[in-house]
């Protein structure tokens, strides 16, 4: 719902994006320093601001959350069907034949 000068009504916050909130929260903090409010006003304006801060605070914790996991979710390999996801890499594998090298190698050119 939205007042007549454009604002999310004092009690429903949660359809605006970050941006506009932001903006109306910046809007009160004006208000409040240019002074001129009656005492019901200005608590009215602080109660309004403080519940604008936690929107944004909420929509800042949603937004860290979500680039937290598309990072996991990038950084990890893809486990494939059939196998289990370890933590531990395939090539730090606990497999005794990393530790030993092939007598092969011996007689290589190089």
């Amino acid at each position: 719902m939205t007042s007549p000068n454009g604002h999310a009504s004092d009690t429903d916050f949660s359809q605006l994006g970050f941006e506009d909130a932001f903006r109306q929260l910046t809007e009160i903090a004006e208000h409040l320093e240019s002074g001129g409010l009656t005492l019901a006003q200005a608590t009215s304006k602080y109660e309004q601001g403080m519940r604008l801060v936690q929107h944004c605070n909420h929509l800042l914790d949603s937004a860290e959350l979500e680039i937290t996991t598309l990072r996991e979710n990038y950084q990890r390999p893809p486990v494939s069907a059939g196998q289990q996801e370890s933590g531990t890499p395939p090539f730090y594998d606990d497999d005794e034949s990393y530790d030993e090298l092939p007598d092969e190698e011996e007689d290589l050119p190089y």
